[in-house]
Protein backbone atom coordinates (compact mmCIF):
# COMPACT_ATOMS: atom_id res chain seq x y z
CA UNK A 1 0.00 0.00 0.00
CA UNK A 2 1.57 3.24 -1.01
CA UNK A 3 1.59 6.65 1.40
CA UNK A 4 -1.04 8.58 -0.38
CA UNK A 5 -3.55 5.28 -0.10
CA UNK A 6 -2.59 4.98 3.83
CA UNK A 7 -3.06 8.68 4.61
CA UNK A 8 -6.35 8.39 2.71
CA UNK A 9 -7.43 5.58 5.50
CA UNK A 10 -6.13 7.47 8.22
CA UNK A 11 -8.55 10.02 7.32
CA UNK A 12 -11.51 8.25 6.24
CA UNK A 13 -11.34 6.45 9.97
CA UNK A 14 -12.07 10.09 11.24
CA UNK A 15 -14.15 11.87 9.32
CA UNK A 16 -16.73 9.87 6.11
CA UNK A 17 -15.96 10.68 2.65
CA UNK A 18 -19.52 11.50 0.74
CA UNK A 19 -20.83 13.32 -2.01
CA UNK A 20 -22.28 16.05 0.09
CA UNK A 21 -21.91 19.47 -0.51
CA UNK A 22 -20.57 20.00 2.64
CA UNK A 23 -18.48 17.00 3.20
CA UNK A 24 -14.51 17.16 2.84
CA UNK A 25 -13.14 15.17 -0.04
CA UNK A 26 -9.86 14.55 -0.29
CA UNK A 27 -8.11 13.72 -4.23
CA UNK A 28 -4.97 11.67 -4.03
CA UNK A 29 -4.63 10.28 -7.47
CA UNK A 30 -3.51 14.14 -8.39
CA UNK A 31 -0.51 15.79 -7.01
CA UNK A 32 -1.71 17.96 -4.38
CA UNK A 33 -5.18 18.27 -5.44
CA UNK A 34 -7.81 18.87 -2.49
CA UNK A 35 -11.56 19.86 -3.00
CA UNK A 36 -13.48 21.52 0.09
CA UNK A 37 -16.95 21.08 -1.65
CA UNK A 38 -18.05 24.61 -3.38
CA UNK A 39 -15.02 24.56 -5.27
CA UNK A 40 -13.97 21.36 -7.11
CA UNK A 41 -11.05 22.71 -8.77
CA UNK A 42 -8.83 24.08 -5.84
CA UNK A 43 -5.12 23.22 -5.92
CA UNK A 44 -2.84 23.17 -3.26
CA UNK A 45 0.33 22.17 -1.98
CA UNK A 46 1.12 19.53 0.36
CA UNK A 47 2.01 21.84 2.63
CA UNK A 48 -1.52 23.10 3.03
CA UNK A 49 -3.14 20.00 3.16
CA UNK A 50 -5.20 19.39 6.70
CA UNK A 51 -3.58 15.49 7.28
CA UNK A 52 -0.50 16.89 9.49
CA UNK A 53 -2.98 18.58 11.64
CA UNK A 54 -5.65 15.44 11.86
CA UNK A 55 -2.76 13.36 12.91
CA UNK A 56 -1.44 15.38 15.29
CA UNK A 57 -4.54 15.67 17.31
CA UNK A 58 -5.73 12.99 20.32
CA UNK A 59 -9.12 13.30 19.18
CA UNK A 60 -10.09 12.87 23.07
CA UNK A 61 -9.70 14.77 26.23
CA UNK A 62 -7.45 13.65 29.19
CA UNK A 63 -9.79 16.18 31.10
CA UNK A 64 -12.15 13.53 31.55
CA UNK A 65 -9.65 11.28 33.08
CA UNK A 66 -9.40 11.71 36.65
CA UNK A 67 -6.82 9.11 37.99
CA UNK A 68 -4.52 10.47 35.05
CA UNK A 69 -4.31 14.13 36.27
CA UNK A 70 -4.09 13.00 40.05
CA UNK A 71 -1.29 11.07 39.14
CA UNK A 72 0.44 13.72 37.52
CA UNK A 73 -0.30 15.69 40.16
CA UNK A 74 1.51 13.69 42.72
CA UNK A 75 4.10 12.44 40.91
CA UNK A 76 5.03 15.42 38.88
CA UNK A 77 6.58 18.57 40.07
CA UNK A 78 6.03 20.43 36.82
CA UNK A 79 2.32 19.72 36.51
CA UNK A 80 2.55 20.84 40.24
CA UNK A 81 4.12 24.21 40.03
CA UNK A 82 2.00 24.87 36.63
CA UNK A 83 -1.11 24.29 38.40
CA UNK A 84 -0.65 26.04 41.89
CA UNK A 85 2.26 28.69 41.26
CA UNK A 86 -0.14 31.52 39.64
CA UNK A 87 -2.72 30.92 42.38
CA UNK A 88 0.15 31.17 45.19
CA UNK A 89 1.00 34.33 43.74
CA UNK A 90 -2.52 35.43 43.37
CA UNK A 91 -3.07 34.79 46.94
CA UNK A 92 0.69 36.09 48.32
CA UNK A 93 0.07 38.51 50.80
CA UNK A 94 -3.39 38.31 51.60
CA UNK A 95 -6.58 40.71 50.62
CA UNK A 96 -7.42 44.35 51.62
CA UNK A 97 -11.06 44.71 53.33
CA UNK A 98 -12.29 48.11 53.38
CA UNK A 99 -16.07 49.20 54.62
CA UNK A 100 -17.74 52.41 55.82
CA UNK A 101 -19.97 50.28 58.07
CA UNK A 102 -17.40 49.14 59.45
CA UNK A 103 -14.79 50.62 62.06
CA UNK A 104 -11.17 49.60 62.13
CA UNK A 105 -11.52 47.41 65.38
CA UNK A 106 -14.20 45.44 63.27
CA UNK A 107 -12.22 45.21 60.33
CA UNK A 108 -9.24 43.60 62.17
CA UNK A 109 -11.52 41.30 64.08
CA UNK A 110 -12.31 40.03 60.52
CA UNK A 111 -8.82 39.88 59.24
CA UNK A 112 -8.13 37.53 61.83
CA UNK A 113 -10.91 35.52 61.65
CA UNK A 114 -10.29 34.72 58.04
CA UNK A 115 -6.89 33.95 58.45
CA UNK A 116 -7.34 31.81 61.67
CA UNK A 117 -10.09 29.51 59.78
CA UNK A 118 -7.19 29.56 56.32
CA UNK A 119 -10.57 30.74 54.22
CA UNK A 120 -8.26 32.63 51.68
CA UNK A 121 -6.41 29.21 51.67
CA UNK A 122 -9.23 26.94 51.18
CA UNK A 123 -10.86 29.58 48.38
CA UNK A 124 -6.79 29.16 46.81
CA UNK A 125 -7.22 25.51 46.95
CA UNK A 126 -10.38 25.19 45.40
CA UNK A 127 -9.07 27.48 42.52
CA UNK A 128 -5.52 25.01 41.99
CA UNK A 129 -8.63 21.98 41.52
CA UNK A 130 -10.04 23.81 38.98
CA UNK A 131 -7.33 24.45 37.14
CA UNK A 132 -6.28 20.87 37.96
CA UNK A 133 -9.32 19.40 36.88
CA UNK A 134 -11.40 21.77 35.14
CA UNK A 135 -13.68 22.31 37.77
CA UNK A 136 -13.99 22.43 41.60
CA UNK A 137 -16.27 24.35 44.41
CA UNK A 138 -15.99 25.81 47.56
CA UNK A 139 -18.83 24.11 50.22
CA UNK A 140 -20.27 25.91 52.52
CA UNK A 141 -21.23 23.89 55.48
CA UNK A 142 -23.66 25.26 58.37
CA UNK A 143 -25.69 23.79 60.66
CA UNK A 144 -29.04 24.23 58.62
CA UNK A 145 -30.31 21.40 56.65
CA UNK A 146 -27.73 20.83 53.45
CA UNK A 147 -30.67 20.06 51.06
CA UNK A 148 -32.97 23.55 51.66
CA UNK A 149 -31.53 26.65 50.17
CA UNK A 150 -28.99 28.43 52.12
CA UNK A 151 -30.43 31.31 54.50
CA UNK A 152 -27.37 33.82 54.76
CA UNK A 153 -29.39 35.47 57.12
CA UNK A 154 -29.89 32.38 59.70
CA UNK A 155 -26.31 32.20 60.78
CA UNK A 156 -24.99 33.81 63.82
CA UNK A 157 -22.01 34.01 66.14
CA UNK A 158 -22.94 30.51 67.77
CA UNK A 159 -23.57 29.08 64.31
CA UNK A 160 -21.68 26.61 62.67
CA UNK A 161 -19.07 27.65 59.69
CA UNK A 162 -16.64 25.67 57.48
CA UNK A 163 -15.94 25.60 53.86
CA UNK A 164 -14.29 23.58 52.47
CA UNK A 165 -12.28 23.06 48.46
CA UNK A 166 -14.25 20.44 46.84
CA UNK A 167 -13.16 19.05 42.92
CA UNK A 168 -15.64 18.22 40.59
CA UNK A 169 -15.32 14.44 40.50
CA UNK A 170 -16.52 15.17 44.18
CA UNK A 171 -20.05 16.74 43.24
CA UNK A 172 -22.08 15.21 41.05
CA UNK A 173 -25.55 16.16 40.03
CA UNK A 174 -29.13 14.86 41.45
CA UNK A 175 -30.20 12.35 38.49
CA UNK A 176 -33.72 12.72 39.77
CA UNK A 177 -34.06 16.00 40.09
CA UNK A 178 -32.11 17.10 37.12
CA UNK A 179 -34.23 18.18 33.50
CA UNK A 180 -31.15 16.83 31.58
CA UNK A 181 -28.46 18.64 29.38
CA UNK A 182 -29.82 21.69 27.35
CA UNK A 183 -28.10 22.68 24.09
CA UNK A 184 -29.01 25.98 24.11
CA UNK A 185 -27.91 27.07 27.12
CA UNK A 186 -24.73 24.25 27.07
CA UNK A 187 -25.36 23.51 30.88
CA UNK A 188 -27.37 20.85 32.75
CA UNK A 189 -30.38 21.94 34.39
CA UNK A 190 -30.36 20.56 38.42
CA UNK A 191 -31.29 21.56 42.02
CA UNK A 192 -28.63 19.75 44.05
CA UNK A 193 -25.24 18.03 44.16
CA UNK A 194 -24.86 14.68 45.37
CA UNK A 195 -21.54 15.39 48.01
CA UNK A 196 -20.45 11.49 48.72
CA UNK A 197 -24.06 10.07 49.22
CA UNK A 198 -25.46 13.88 51.16
CA UNK A 199 -27.55 15.84 48.84
CA UNK A 200 -26.08 19.15 48.82
CA UNK A 201 -28.37 22.35 47.42
CA UNK A 202 -26.66 24.57 44.70
CA UNK A 203 -26.76 27.08 46.58
CA UNK A 204 -24.05 25.83 48.98
CA UNK A 205 -21.50 25.46 47.13
CA UNK A 206 -19.95 28.30 44.55
CA UNK A 207 -18.95 26.67 41.39
CA UNK A 208 -16.09 27.03 39.53
CA UNK A 209 -15.44 26.13 35.94
CA UNK A 210 -12.29 25.50 34.10
CA UNK A 211 -11.35 26.88 30.69
CA UNK A 212 -14.07 27.15 28.53
CA UNK A 213 -14.42 24.81 25.71
CA UNK A 214 -16.36 25.33 22.06
CA UNK A 215 -19.33 24.42 21.77
CA UNK A 216 -18.82 21.34 19.52
CA UNK A 217 -16.66 20.09 23.20
CA UNK A 218 -18.68 21.22 25.63
CA UNK A 219 -20.95 18.84 25.92
CA UNK A 220 -18.32 16.17 26.52
CA UNK A 221 -17.43 18.03 29.46
CA UNK A 222 -20.63 17.55 31.59
CA UNK A 223 -20.97 21.17 32.09
CA UNK A 224 -17.61 22.20 33.11
CA UNK A 225 -14.12 23.34 31.72
CA UNK A 226 -11.41 21.65 30.47
CA UNK A 227 -7.95 21.51 32.21
CA UNK A 228 -4.88 23.66 31.72
CA UNK A 229 -3.01 20.38 31.25
CA UNK A 230 -4.92 19.96 28.27
CA UNK A 231 -2.69 21.89 25.62
CA UNK A 232 0.40 20.88 27.29
CA UNK A 233 0.52 17.06 26.30
CA UNK A 234 2.92 17.54 23.36
CA UNK A 235 5.00 19.94 25.67
CA UNK A 236 5.06 17.19 28.66
CA UNK A 237 6.27 14.52 26.68
CA UNK A 238 8.95 16.07 25.51
CA UNK A 239 10.37 17.50 28.33
CA UNK A 240 10.26 13.61 29.90
CA UNK A 241 11.17 11.98 26.53
CA UNK A 242 14.63 14.56 27.18
CA UNK A 243 14.67 13.67 31.09
CA UNK A 244 14.48 10.16 29.84
CA UNK A 245 17.42 10.32 27.61
CA UNK A 246 19.30 12.29 29.49
CA UNK A 247 19.43 9.63 32.10
CA UNK A 248 19.72 6.66 29.92
CA UNK A 249 23.00 9.01 28.95
CA UNK A 250 24.07 9.65 32.27
CA UNK A 251 23.83 5.66 32.79
CA UNK A 252 25.58 5.03 29.98
CA UNK A 253 28.15 7.88 29.76
CA UNK A 254 31.18 5.61 30.49
CA UNK A 255 31.71 2.20 28.85
CA UNK A 256 35.01 -0.06 29.56
CA UNK A 257 36.16 -2.27 26.39
CA UNK A 258 38.63 -4.78 27.34
CA UNK A 259 40.68 -5.84 23.63
CA UNK A 260 41.60 -9.79 25.02
CA UNK A 261 44.40 -11.71 23.05
CA UNK A 262 43.20 -14.79 21.88
CA UNK A 263 39.43 -13.94 22.97
CA UNK A 264 37.83 -16.16 20.02
CA UNK A 265 39.89 -18.71 20.93
CA UNK A 266 39.52 -18.96 24.35
CA UNK A 267 35.76 -19.01 24.09
CA UNK A 268 35.86 -21.86 21.79
CA UNK A 269 37.20 -24.09 24.65
CA UNK A 270 35.06 -25.84 27.20
CA UNK A 271 35.58 -24.12 30.12
CA UNK A 272 36.75 -20.74 27.96
CA UNK A 273 33.89 -18.43 28.33
CA UNK A 274 34.13 -18.31 32.61
CA UNK A 275 37.48 -18.11 32.38
CA UNK A 276 36.91 -14.52 30.56
CA UNK A 277 34.12 -14.08 32.80
CA UNK A 278 36.10 -14.54 35.78
CA UNK A 279 38.97 -12.48 33.56
CA UNK A 280 37.10 -9.40 33.82
CA UNK A 281 35.27 -9.45 36.88
CA UNK A 282 38.88 -9.66 38.80
CA UNK A 283 39.94 -6.44 36.94
CA UNK A 284 36.80 -4.44 37.18
CA UNK A 285 37.19 -5.35 41.21
CA UNK A 286 40.94 -3.75 41.03
CA UNK A 287 39.85 -0.61 38.67
CA UNK A 288 38.96 2.23 40.66
CA UNK A 289 40.66 5.35 40.97
CA UNK A 290 43.00 4.23 43.65
CA UNK A 291 44.19 1.11 42.30
CA UNK A 292 45.60 -0.07 38.89
CA UNK A 293 44.26 -2.33 36.32
CA UNK A 294 46.71 -5.34 35.90
CA UNK A 295 46.58 -7.08 32.43
CA UNK A 296 48.47 -8.91 29.44
CA UNK A 297 51.01 -6.78 28.06
CA UNK A 298 49.54 -7.82 24.67
CA UNK A 299 45.90 -6.66 26.38
CA UNK A 300 44.52 -3.34 25.93
CA UNK A 301 41.82 -1.61 28.17
CA UNK A 302 39.61 1.51 26.83
CA UNK A 303 37.07 3.62 28.07
CA UNK A 304 34.74 4.73 25.96
CA UNK A 305 32.62 8.15 26.87
CA UNK A 306 29.12 9.55 25.36
CA UNK A 307 28.72 13.24 24.04
CA UNK A 308 25.95 15.79 25.39
CA UNK A 309 26.46 17.76 22.68
CA UNK A 310 23.00 18.90 22.00
CA UNK A 311 20.88 17.90 25.20
CA UNK A 312 21.19 21.54 26.67
CA UNK A 313 20.12 23.29 23.85
CA UNK A 314 17.48 20.66 23.56
CA UNK A 315 16.25 21.17 27.18
CA UNK A 316 16.25 24.84 26.72
CA UNK A 317 13.88 24.45 23.43
CA UNK A 318 11.45 22.30 25.32
CA UNK A 319 11.32 24.56 28.63
CA UNK A 320 10.29 27.26 26.44
CA UNK A 321 7.57 25.65 24.42
CA UNK A 322 6.13 25.07 27.92
CA UNK A 323 7.17 28.49 29.10
CA UNK A 324 4.92 29.51 26.45
CA UNK A 325 2.24 27.70 26.26
CA UNK A 326 1.45 28.38 29.46
CA UNK A 327 2.53 32.17 29.43
CA UNK A 328 4.45 31.47 32.69
CA UNK A 329 8.35 33.05 32.16
CA UNK A 330 11.39 30.84 32.26
CA UNK A 331 12.36 32.75 35.63
CA UNK A 332 9.18 31.40 37.79
CA UNK A 333 8.70 28.30 36.04
CA UNK A 334 12.10 26.76 36.32
CA UNK A 335 13.88 29.37 38.36
CA UNK A 336 16.30 29.99 35.43
CA UNK A 337 17.87 33.33 36.05
CA UNK A 338 17.66 35.89 33.24
CA UNK A 339 20.57 35.85 30.40
CA UNK A 340 22.18 38.99 29.02
CA UNK A 341 20.71 42.95 29.22
CA UNK A 342 17.56 41.04 29.73
CA UNK A 343 16.73 41.99 33.43
CA UNK A 344 13.61 39.98 33.30
CA UNK A 345 11.33 42.60 35.04
CA UNK A 346 8.73 42.77 31.04
CA UNK A 347 8.87 39.01 31.77
CA UNK A 348 7.61 39.16 35.15
CA UNK A 349 4.95 42.21 34.27
CA UNK A 350 3.72 40.18 31.20
CA UNK A 351 3.22 36.84 34.04
CA UNK A 352 1.63 39.61 36.76
CA UNK A 353 -0.74 40.63 33.63
CA UNK A 354 -1.59 36.88 33.50
CA UNK A 355 -2.31 36.52 37.25
CA UNK A 356 -4.34 39.20 37.34
CA UNK A 357 -6.52 37.95 34.60
CA UNK A 358 -6.79 34.43 34.68
CA UNK A 359 -6.53 34.20 38.44
CA UNK A 360 -7.71 36.98 40.65
CA UNK A 361 -10.42 37.99 38.06
CA UNK A 362 -11.70 35.12 37.98
CA UNK A 363 -11.30 34.66 41.81
CA UNK A 364 -12.41 37.64 43.19
CA UNK A 365 -16.35 37.37 43.22
CA UNK A 366 -15.77 34.23 45.32
CA UNK A 367 -13.64 35.48 47.54
CA UNK A 368 -16.04 37.98 48.10
CA UNK A 369 -18.98 35.33 49.14
CA UNK A 370 -16.80 33.97 51.58
CA UNK A 371 -15.85 37.39 53.62
CA UNK A 372 -19.68 38.12 53.20
CA UNK A 373 -20.65 34.92 54.81
CA UNK A 374 -17.59 35.61 57.82
CA UNK A 375 -19.15 38.97 58.50
CA UNK A 376 -22.87 37.38 58.80
CA UNK A 377 -21.67 35.35 61.06
CA UNK A 378 -19.17 37.82 63.32
CA UNK A 379 -21.27 41.01 62.99
CA UNK A 380 -24.94 39.64 62.08
CA UNK A 381 -25.41 41.96 58.79
CA UNK A 382 -23.05 42.23 54.82
CA UNK A 383 -22.02 45.69 55.26
CA UNK A 384 -23.39 46.81 51.32
CA UNK A 385 -20.55 48.44 50.76
CA UNK A 386 -17.97 45.96 51.15
CA UNK A 387 -15.00 45.50 48.72
CA UNK A 388 -11.81 43.60 48.69
CA UNK A 389 -8.83 43.98 46.72
CA UNK A 390 -5.35 42.43 46.22
CA UNK A 391 -2.24 43.18 47.25
CA UNK A 392 0.47 44.01 44.77
CA UNK A 393 2.26 41.39 42.88
CA UNK A 394 5.25 43.30 42.62
CA UNK A 395 7.91 42.79 44.86
CA UNK A 396 9.92 45.55 46.57
CA UNK A 397 13.50 45.21 47.58
CA UNK A 398 14.08 46.34 50.98
CA UNK A 399 16.32 49.84 49.34
CA UNK A 400 13.13 50.13 47.19
CA UNK A 401 10.72 50.02 50.64
CA UNK A 402 12.38 52.17 52.53
CA UNK A 403 12.53 54.80 49.93
CA UNK A 404 8.57 54.42 48.98
CA UNK A 405 8.15 54.82 52.87
CA UNK A 406 10.38 57.79 53.42
CA UNK A 407 8.24 59.52 50.50
CA UNK A 408 5.31 58.91 52.30
CA UNK A 409 6.31 59.90 55.86
CA UNK A 410 7.55 62.91 53.98
CA UNK A 411 3.96 63.77 52.41
CA UNK A 412 2.12 63.13 55.73
CA UNK A 413 4.33 65.41 57.84
CA UNK A 414 4.30 68.01 54.75
CA UNK A 415 0.35 68.07 55.35
CA UNK A 416 0.49 67.97 59.09
CA UNK A 417 2.54 71.28 58.97
CA UNK A 418 0.30 72.70 56.74
CA UNK A 419 -2.41 72.27 58.57
CA UNK A 420 -4.36 70.10 56.38
CA UNK A 421 -4.10 67.64 59.04
CA UNK A 422 -4.10 66.80 62.51
CA UNK A 423 -2.18 64.56 64.86
CA UNK A 424 -4.59 61.94 65.19
CA UNK A 425 -4.84 61.91 60.91
CA UNK A 426 -0.95 62.17 61.13
CA UNK A 427 -0.79 58.46 63.55
CA UNK A 428 -3.66 57.38 61.69
CA UNK A 429 -2.15 57.66 58.33
CA UNK A 430 1.30 56.16 59.84
CA UNK A 431 -0.43 53.35 61.87
CA UNK A 432 -1.89 52.48 58.16
CA UNK A 433 1.40 52.56 55.87
CA UNK A 434 3.41 50.98 58.63
CA UNK A 435 5.92 53.51 58.70
CA UNK A 436 7.38 53.11 61.82
CA UNK A 437 8.27 50.44 63.66
CA UNK A 438 6.04 50.53 66.71
CA UNK A 439 2.33 51.62 66.27
CA UNK A 440 1.38 55.18 67.44
CA UNK A 441 -1.22 55.25 70.02
CA UNK A 442 -4.13 57.37 68.64
CA UNK A 443 -6.18 57.60 71.93
CA UNK A 444 -7.29 60.47 73.54
CA UNK A 445 -5.16 61.64 76.01
CA UNK A 446 -6.73 60.78 79.54
CA UNK A 447 -6.17 63.00 83.07
CA UNK A 448 -6.19 61.19 86.03
CA UNK A 449 -9.32 61.64 87.93
CA UNK A 450 -7.76 62.34 91.27
CA UNK A 451 -6.16 65.14 90.43
CA UNK A 452 -7.32 68.42 92.53
CA UNK A 453 -7.74 70.85 89.13
CA UNK A 454 -10.03 68.56 87.63
CA UNK A 455 -13.36 69.70 88.58
CA UNK A 456 -11.87 73.30 87.97
CA UNK A 457 -11.12 72.06 84.52
CA UNK A 458 -14.23 70.28 84.34
CA UNK A 459 -16.27 73.84 85.15
CA UNK A 460 -14.42 76.49 82.61
CA UNK A 461 -15.39 73.16 80.13
CA UNK A 462 -19.04 73.18 81.06
CA UNK A 463 -19.49 76.93 80.94
CA UNK A 464 -17.98 77.01 77.61
CA UNK A 465 -19.95 74.18 76.17
CA UNK A 466 -23.33 76.26 77.06
CA UNK A 467 -25.26 78.25 74.14
CA UNK A 468 -24.36 82.02 73.76
CA UNK A 469 -26.48 84.66 75.27
CA UNK A 470 -29.02 86.06 73.68
CA UNK A 471 -28.32 89.83 73.02
CA UNK A 472 -31.26 92.59 73.08
CA UNK A 473 -32.27 92.98 69.35
CA UNK A 474 -32.58 89.58 69.36
CA UNK A 475 -29.67 88.17 67.95
CA UNK A 476 -26.91 85.78 69.65
CA UNK A 477 -23.62 87.54 70.81
CA UNK A 478 -20.82 85.07 69.86
CA UNK A 479 -19.08 83.94 73.38
CA UNK A 480 -15.32 84.67 73.64
CA UNK A 481 -14.73 81.45 75.00
CA UNK A 482 -16.22 79.42 72.27
CA UNK A 483 -13.54 78.68 69.95
CA UNK A 484 -15.14 78.13 66.95
CA UNK A 485 -17.56 81.48 67.15
CA UNK A 486 -15.24 84.00 64.69
CA UNK A 487 -12.54 82.93 61.91
CA UNK A 488 -9.89 84.62 64.40
CA UNK A 489 -10.65 82.13 67.14
CA UNK A 490 -10.40 79.49 64.99
CA UNK A 491 -7.44 80.11 63.39
CA UNK A 492 -5.65 80.56 67.01
CA UNK A 493 -7.21 76.90 68.08
CA UNK A 494 -5.75 75.79 65.31
CA UNK A 495 -2.22 77.25 65.56
CA UNK A 496 -2.39 76.18 69.56
CA UNK A 497 -3.71 72.47 68.46
CA UNK A 498 0.09 71.91 67.16
CA UNK A 499 1.15 72.40 70.60
CA UNK A 500 1.90 69.54 72.87
CA UNK A 501 -0.07 71.93 75.67
CA UNK A 502 -3.47 70.84 74.07
CA UNK A 503 -5.58 68.04 76.07
CA UNK A 504 -8.69 65.61 75.76
CA UNK A 505 -10.12 65.78 78.80
CA UNK A 506 -11.88 62.59 79.54
CA UNK A 507 -12.78 61.03 83.59
CA UNK A 508 -13.66 58.02 83.87
CA UNK A 509 -16.73 56.73 86.40
CA UNK A 510 -17.82 60.11 86.12
CA UNK A 511 -20.42 61.98 84.65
Amino acid sequence: MSKKHRQQKRIDNVIPINSGSNSIKNDFNGAGIQSWGMNQNTFGTQLSQVNELFNNNRWYLISNMRQLLSELYVEHGLIRTIVDLPVDDAFRGGIEISSKQLDEEELQKLQISIKRNNDLNIVAQAIKWNRLFGGSGVLIMTDQDPIEPLDVEEITEDSNLEFRAVDMWELFYDKQNAEGYNPAIQSEKFTSYDYYGTLVDKSRVMRMKGLTAPSFIRPRLRGWGFSVVEHLVRSINQYLKSNNLTYEVLDEFKIDMYKLEGLSSTLLSADGQAAVKRRVQDMNWQKSYQNAVTMDSKDDFVQKQLSFAGLADTMKEIRMQIASDMRIPLTKLFGISAAGFNSGEDDIENYNAMVEGDVRGKAEFDVLRVVEIRCQKLFGFIPTDLSIAFKSLRMLSSVDEETVKTQKFGRIMQATQAGLMSKSEFRDACNRAKLVEIQLDNTKDKLNPDDSEVEEIMKRKMAESKPDEASEDGESKPSTQDSGSNKEDTMKIKASDSKSTSVNIKIKGKS
